[in-house]
């Protein structure tokens, strides 16, 4: 589920550009990546127009993408992770995530799952 990480706080995020805009509540973790997959921290009131989801309507939608990367945790075991990356930035977000951190720990691979999740 790419909302919910045990002690980071959920917060209000700006996720695409232009008309496929959305307002999401995610984790506060995209800080340091954020931008480049598309995936901005509302600062201040949300706006015009924007609509409010979830995060499976807006991959129902095709709005949003879900990404998984993994990284190498602080017991040298190899974890996953599943973010969330804007539609038209899917293309370069394997790219852009690797070797950027997550949570503090340098992120070692990203790909697409591809696995069908029903529901």
């Amino acid at each position: 589920m790419a909302t919910r990480v045990s002690g980071v706080e959920n917060v209000p995020h700006v996720v695409g550009t232009g008309e496929n805009r959305v307002l999401l509540v995610l984790p506060d973790i995209y800080s340091s990546f954020g931008a480049a997959i598309g995936v901005v921290k509302l600062v201040g009131d949300p706006p015009a127009g924007v609509p409010s989801t979830t995060v499976g309507r807006a991959v129902a939608e095709g709005l949003v993408r879900r990404i998984k990367i993994s990284y190498i945790g602080a017991n040298t075991k190899r974890k996953t992770s599943t973010l969330v990356v804007a539609s038209e930035k899917g293309m370069q977000a394997r790219a852009t995530l690797i070797g950027g951190t997550y949570n503090s720990f340098k992120i070692k691979t990203a790909y697409y799952p591809t696995r069908i999740r029903l529901g």
